[in-house]
């Protein structure tokens, strides 16, 4: 597809405590485009995991992204994560 946009997401756990993300949930110009479940993305303390995101569209002109995280701690607190906006430039 022409109009493809990737970038890397650093997610960095500068926690004293491993944690899991499970789920994921990715918008794009504010609406809900996908979410995924049992993920089991384990970043122990003071690591960092990156993930490949990738987009396409019909449309070449501007769009926002997002991608949230919800998960636990190793000490079973509920973590929910919404992630900076993402621009992508027109193509």
């Amino acid at each position: 597809m022409p109009n493809t946009w990737t970038y890397t997401q650093i997610l960095d756990n500068v926690g004293s405590v491993e944690i899991t993300l499970s789920d994921r949930a990715d918008y794009m110009d504010n609406a809900l485009a996908t979410q995924k479940s049992g993920l089991g993305i384990v970043i122990p303390p003071g690591s960092k995991t990156t993930l490949t995101t990738r987009w396409c569209s019909a449309n070449s002109f501007e769009h926002h992204t997002r991608t949230d995280f919800t998960g636990s701690d190793a000490r079973n607190n509920r973590i929910n994560f919404k992630g900076p906006e993402v621009t992508l430039s027109k193509k």
